[in-house]
């Protein structure tokens, strides 16, 4: 008896955007055009964030938490919990787009203020070199190392984001070699409880899965079983076998 399946996304994490409310979408589209037919739109999109009404700025950081994967992670780290509306593109470089609802990003205050910040590097025809989870395939630019927790860049945009987002800092690296870990005695004895009948162990096993911090690790795995030629070089005969009968592990 399966529980709850698990979203199969990749490194760093592909995130699928939700709608705002009508309403929100509305009042976000008014500030916009106060921003953009100011005379100072730096100016005037400052003033407007500061000022912005609780109860938009709440439903924002709602569902901008409901987007992200495991407890309400950082976008970026997965490792600490998102508690910032972070602007992919800065608001003071980029005001129109300070109140799009496409720019909002949920960070972790270390990845927001103390590593990405204001930076926001652009290739030579203008297009940004930061991955966006919501828009672009982490999986096309990044790479997890199971036994480091280091990602290698694929291309520019991988080699910028590790940099810009701190993504290799050795807490989140150390991270991800234990998740790696922990997921590889969870999922046999997720398979294990199923077959001996015990569903809430099952299920308890399950939300621990699906809810742990660096979900880009269980990704991984579930991405090696499905596409390397030969996924015993990195996976244990456990991990193989639990996803063979249980593909809502996958």
């Amino acid at each position: 008896m399966p529980f709850t399946s698990l979203h199969s996304t990749s490194t760093m994490q592909k995130i699928n955007r939700l709608p705002l409310s009508a309403k929100a979408a509305r009042q976000l589209a008014e500030l916009t055009l106060r921003v953009t037919s100011a005379d100072n739109p730096k100016a005037e999109a400052q003033r407007l964030w500061i000022g912005l009404a609780r109860g938009i700025r709440g439903e924002i950081q709602k569902i901008l938490a409901q987007m992200s994967t495991g407890l309400e992670r950082c976008m970026y780290c997965e490792d600490s919990q998102g508690t910032d509306i972070e602007h992919f593109r800065p608001k003071s470089t980029h005001p129109d787009q300070t109140f799009i609802w496409a720019n909002y990003l949920l960070a972790c205050a270390r990845c927001n203020s103390n590593y990405k910040r204001t930076r926001f590097p652009l290739d030579i025809e203008g297009n940004p070199l930061l991955i966006d989870p919501t828009i672009d395939d982490p999986v096309d630019h990044l790479l997890l190392t199971p036994t480091t927790g280091i990602y290698i860049a694929l291309d520019d945009k991988g080699t910028t984001t590790i940099e810009i987002c701190g993504l290799n800092r050795d807490v989140c690296a150390r991270g991800r070699v234990h998740t790696w870990t922990t997921m590889e005695c969870l999922i046999p004895l997720y398979s294990t409880a199923l077959s001996k009948g015990r569903l809430k162990q099952a299920e308890k096993i399950m939300d621990v899965l699906r809810e742990h911090p660096f979900q880009s690790v269980r990704s991984r795995m579930s991405r090696i079983f499905q596409e390397s030629a030969d996924p015993a070089l990195l996976l244990s005969e456990d991990v193989i076998n639990a996803f063979k009968e249980h593909p809502d592990l996958l």
